[in-house]
């Protein structure tokens, strides 16, 4: 059994979870962020804000001109002889009166949403400037993220491509052991000797396992304290 192949196997499947690991990470942080979503929410309402206000200053301004327009004309009646009635000349003066009260009310109006709208237009160009400052941020980082998440992907590719020419090589029989033991050891099938220990568990082992281990006859070597293939290289 080519245990040499096995522990090549072990490596390419980690980094492989790595990539896979990595890629969805970065599909969370590709996700619109919160600041982002308030920003633009702020905006959008200190927009609908300004467009009330906008409106009703102009319907102001159209109902003062109108009134305008109807005192002119009732005011004309008056000096011009037309009504001669003495009651209906009270109640025409008294119509003009009212409606020049009606009027400097609507004006005040129509100058409260002016003065109103001019405040939230102030705040709207800060808060599209806090937002555009926010976006372009953002739009440099998701393509940053973007660019990083296309690496991972191609590695995760070129891995799946030599793991299978790697399959091919190794057999059913070594595949099939290594998959069992990656299901039952926590996905770690094959550890390395590394200064007298196994990789995986960190145990010493004993002289003669690893040099059993060293000498590349093609049988599995266990750890004995972790259950796992060993490979000495």
């Amino acid at each position: 059994m080519d245990i040499a192949g096995l522990y090549e196997l072990q490596k390419i499947d980690l980094n492989m979870d790595k990539a896979r690991r990595r890629v969805a990470q970065i599909r969370r942080k590709l996700e619109e962020p919160e600041e982002l979503k308030q920003a633009r929410d702020a905006v959008a309402t200190q927009r609908r804000e300004v467009e009330r206000l906008q409106a009703r200053q102009l319907d102001a301004e159209l109902n003062s001109r109108q009134l305008a327009e109807r005192i002119q004309e009732s005011e004309r009646r008056l000096m011009s002889g037309e009504v001669r009635n003495a009651r209906e000349l009270e109640a025409l003066q008294s119509s003009i009166e009212s409606m020049k009260r009606q009027r400097a009310q609507i004006e005040e109006v129509a100058i409260e949403s002016m003065q109103q709208r001019e405040e939230h237009q102030r705040q709207l160009t800060e808060q599209q400037a806090v937002l555009a400052r926010i976006e372009s941020a953002w739009l440099a980082q998701k393509a940053t993220l973007e660019e990083e998440e296309t690496k991972y992907r191609r590695i995760y590719v070129q891995l799946k491509h030599q793991r299978q020419r790697l399959s091919e090589r190794l057999g059913a029989e070594a595949l099939s052991l290594y998959t069992q033991l990656v299901e039952r050891k926590a996905g770690i099938a094959v550890a390395a000797v590394q200064n007298g220990a196994c990789s995986a568990c960190n145990m010493a082992l004993p002289t003669g396992v690893i040099s059993h281990a060293r000498m590349g006859d093609g049988t599995p070597v266990y750890c004995p304290s972790c259950g796992r293939i060993l490979f000495a290289a």
